[in-house]
Formats: C-alpha cells, sequence, structure tokens
C-alpha cells in the first residue's frame, strides 16, 4: 500500500519506469482541513526501487491552498523525474511542476506557466535520452484553446519560456500528447475542432 496518510482519500495514479527499472507513481489526495476553502486535493508520491523491492515513504510534492489534478510524471533513464499538474485558483487554471533528483529527492514546486489571459489545464511531458523534457498543456487565450510547450534543459536545470506550438483560432485544441524518439526529436499531437468536427494535428520539435 503506498498510502500512508489517511487524512483523505487517494485516486487517479499515474506511473513512469527509468532504465533501471525502478519507478516513479504520483496520485491524488483529498486534504480535509477545516478552512474556508474546505477540502482540497494535493498531489503525493511515492518511488519504487528495484534493488530493495520497496515504495519509498509517500511524499506530499504539491503544497499550494487550492485543489490540484490533471497530473502525469516522466522519469528519465537516470531515474530523475518531472511531475506536473494543473490548480485552480478560483478564477483560472495554472501549470505547476516538482522536479525529482535521483540524488537529492523532490525540489520545490514552481509555476511553469503564469499566462494569466486565461486558464492552462491537461499538461503532458515527456524525456528525451539526454535528460531533457517537454511540457504541452491547453493554454485559453480567454475565448478558445491553444496548445503551447515549455522545455526543460538538463544542462543548466532550467525552463525555458512558453511557446505557443498551435495557434488555429477557429476552435479550441484539447487533450496535447507528446513524445520523444531516440534521437531526442519530439512529436506532439492533439484534437482540433474546425467549426464542423474535431481533426487530429500534430507538430514536430527537433
Amino acid at each position: 500500500k503506498l498510502k500512508t496518510n489517511f487524512t483523505g482519500n487517494t485516486s487517479n495514479p499515474q506511473l513512469a519506469f527509468d532504465n533501471g527499472g525502478n519507478a516513479m507513481a504520483v496520485w491524488t489526495q483529498t486534504d480535509t482541513d477545516i478552512t474556508s476553502s474546505g477540502t482540497k486535493t494535493n498531489i503525493w508520491a511515492s518511488r519504487y526501487a528495484v534493488d530493495t523491492g520497496w515504495w519509498s515513504a509517500a511524499e506530499l510534492i504539491e503544497t499550494s491552498d487550492i485543489s490540484a489534478n490533471s497530473y502525469q510524471i516522466a522519469v528519465d533513464g537516470n531515474g530523475n523525474a518531472l511531475a506536473t499538474w494543473s490548480t485552480i485558483d478560483g478564477v483560472r487554471a495554472d501549470i505547476w511542476a516538482n522536479r525529482y533528483n535521483s540524488g537529492t529527492g523532490w525540489g520545490t514546486a514552481m509555476l511553469l506557466e503564469n499566462d494569466d489571459t486565461g486558464s492552462a489545464i491537461n499538461p503532458q511531458i515527456a524525456f528525451d535520452a539526454s535528460g531533457n523534457a517537454l511540457a504541452v498543456w491547453q493554454q485559453s487565450d480567454g475565448t478558445i484553446y491553444n496548445i503551447a510547450s515549455k522545455r526543460y534543459a538538463a544542462a543548466t536545470n532550467a525552463w525555458g519560456t512558453a511557446t505557443l506550438i498551435e495557434t488555429d483560432n477557429v476552435g479550441n485544441a484539447n487533450f496535447p500528447q507528446i513524445a520523444f524518439d531516440a534521437n531526442d526529436n519530439a512529436m506532439a499531437v492533439w484534437d482540433q475542432f474546425d467549426g464542423t468536427r474535431n481533426n487530429i494535428w500534430a507538430n514536430r520539435f527537433q
């Protein structure tokens, strides 16, 4: 049993492996604290070490006072991980991230997207073979949703600038996915409404 904190309910786990057979799981757990905001959900994580066959103690990796959801986890070949999720502050949704270093553990959650024009939801993330990562998500411009992306560079341990990779304003772009090939090229795909029906679109990163 990975859940060790019995404050509230847990749900919707996500899981990823590194090249050594170790794994990282993330999930949401309700926090039934007695506050004006009532019950909220936070992001928790636990790591499986193949050499011991044990899971680590569950760890809270997101501590905001607003509910977190739509989370994803990715692990690189060396056992470092990145978790992304969306939070709703009562006005709009933003994208957050936290990085796990295989030597030192989880860092501090940081705001990955701060465009206040509209909400950002449904983040996805993937690593390349060199330990760099790309996150993609739906970004509202106040009217419709477009697809945005942001790159993490392993060499500098820093995120770049959020960039729109889809700007067709005919209709909403939804539910992006991202994946890398063995040569560190990436492909993002999503569905796009053209006013009549949804079609599938793609954009390549190299």
